[in-house]
């Protein structure tokens, strides 16, 4: 699926190979073996919202410092999520060392997510228990009425057998034990009665779901889309996918329906002239790809719809080169997709008109200046041509000064110079 920071490393078990940095107007390519970006391998024996799950992790990893409250380090292969598949709610262990000393609790409401810590002794337990035990077998996992009465949905329960070697016992022979944990989504206000998102254990969900931000439609599929606070953009992101050109068809082929390879699309500040900056992790062992797309916030915000797209579009290029270089290796790569340092453009009588070199980095995005050129004519026909070649080049090729001029008009529209469609 289109999709990403994290703890355990798995650097030791797994080859991640990542891809050199970058630079450019529109994107920095950041390619590295960040220790946040942690891959997620259930132990669990029962079918988990895998989905909530790693954008939970996505959320704690980024708010570590203000969520964790001791010393222990949440086991996320172990989480449950007992059940659901709706994103709503999870259970997972933190242990210190060999001990599990608290569980963490997700619920989800609307767009915000709270972490819990939850010192239920009967939680510790289980995955104590859990994690221990040699072999494990699913028993159940059903609705259990709350006595309490409490609750956003009714409490259920999860029973599993576990074995055990009876080793205090003199014996190897071992037993069987079942194990039952008990978990109810806790209540719209916290303990001392504060409603949802007014307490600073609150977070943004913004992995997608069912929260009526988030669009079931193909390109869920495809992109996880962290732009819920930028509706502009957002609504251009779930369009990427649907138009009709080639880019948008490699998107569907690579990504849909495909959980191992993920784009992530997010809004970044600070990244002064860069539009856009794309980190891409791979592993042959276990055949993922994932590429994280950081937009520029001030261009989402200020910049035209042309721009927006084309910018997007800019950026899942080099997601998808990044991609085929994994998937075919360096030599086969540069057989396809050979790098032009210099191009040229052409009156209709065949002389040359402007010289224009290629930004480092962006070689092989020679094939695809035209395509860009396409998909935003083709959004926008009324845009003067002259415009649409500045926004395309911009970032991928040296611009002339009038070049330069028309894509600063789209990239800001707050002077008004802007020929394209601002953003509401």
């Amino acid at each position: 699926m289109l999709t990403t920071k994290k703890l355990i490393s798995w650097l030791t078990f797994i080859t991640i190979f990542t891809l050199s940095i970058q630079s450019c107007i529109h994107d920095d390519i950041y390619s590295s073996s960040d220790p946040t970006s942690v891959e997620y391998h259930s132990k669990s024996v029962f079918k988990e919202d895998e989905k909530y799950i790693k954008n939970v992790m996505d959320i704690y990893f980024e708010n570590e410092e203000a969520i964790k409250k001791n010393a222990g380090i949440p086991l996320w292969d172990y989480a449950m999520t007992m059940g659901t598949m709706d994103e709503s709610f999870l259970i997972v262990p933190v242990a210190d060392g060999k001990t599990v000393i608290t569980c963490l609790q997700v619920p989800r409401n609307g767009n915000n997510v709270r972490f819990l810590y939850d010192y239920d002794r009967d939680h510790i337990r289980f995955f104590q228990n859990y994690i221990l035990s040699e072999k494990r077998e699913p028993v159940k996992q059903e609705l259990y009425s709350n006595p309490t009465g409490k609750g956003l949905a009714e409490c259920k329960v999860t029973a599993v057998s576990m074995w055990y070697p009876a080793y205090e016992y003199g014996s190897n022979a071992g037993y069987w034990e079942t194990n039952y944990i008990i978990t109810c989504p806790p209540e719209q206000t916290d303990g001392d009665g504060n409603e949802w998102g007014s307490g600073n254990n609150t977070y943004p969900y913004l992995g997608g779901g069912n929260n009526g931000t988030s669009n079931s439609n193909l390109n869920q599929d495809i992109t996880i889309d962290q732009l819920q606070n930028y509706p502009c953009a957002h609504s251009i992101a779930q369009q990427l996918p649907n138009l009709n050109n080639s880019i948008a068809s490699n998107m569907r082929q690579i990504f849909q329906n495909n959980t191992k390879y993920n784009i992530t699309f997010k809004a970044k500040s600070g990244l002064g002239a860069t539009d856009g900056e794309t980190f891409a992790t791979y592993s042959t062992e276990f055949d993922t790809f994932n590429a994280v797309i950081n937009l520029n916030d001030e261009v989402l915000l200020n910049a035209t719809k042309e721009y927006i797209l084309v910018t997007m579009y800019h950026e899942v290029l080099h997601a998808f080169l990044k991609y085929q270089l994994y998937k075919l290796g360096n030599t086969e790569f540069q057989a396809q997709y050979p790098g032009v340092t210099v191009g040229y453009d052409y009156a209709p009588n065949g002389t040359i008109t402007n010289t224009f070199t290629f930004i480092e980095g962006h070689a092989q995005l020679v094939p695809f200046l035209t395509t860009l050129q396409n998909i935003v004519s083709q959004y926008n026909p009324n845009l003067p041509n002259n415009v649409i070649t500045a926004i395309s080049r911009a970032g991928i090729t040296t611009l002339t000064p009038e070049q330069a001029q028309l894509n600063n008009n789209e990239r800001n529209t707050l002077p008004g110079n802007n020929l394209g469609t601002k953003c509401p």
